[in-house]
């Protein structure tokens, strides 16, 4: 091959690598910009979002019900405990 061949190739693979990085770049920008926009329009009135992460599973749940969950629970074990 001669330098003239070289010196393309080169050129080709950097110019493909920057076009696949811009890509890659408009994609994620793209995709946070949406994923954001759908979490603020599962906001409650008062503007907040309750997420819960179980791995791969993501809830949106309300803060009212999510509240009188665990305040249910808190009762139960000390209801428990008043017994024992």
């Amino acid at each position: 091959m001669s330098d003239m061949e070289i010196t393309f190739a080169m050129i080709f693979v950097g110019c493909l690598a920057g076009c696949a990085y811009t890509s890659y770049k408009l994609g994620f920008r793209e995709g946070t910009g949406k994923m954001i926009e759908f979490c603020a329009s599962r906001r409650d009135k008062h503007g907040m979002t309750l997420m819960k992460f179980e791995g791969e599973n993501i809830e949106f749940l309300d803060t009212l019900e999510y509240n009188k969950l665990v305040l249910d629970a808190i009762s139960k074990v000390t209801k428990v405990d008043e017994r024992a």
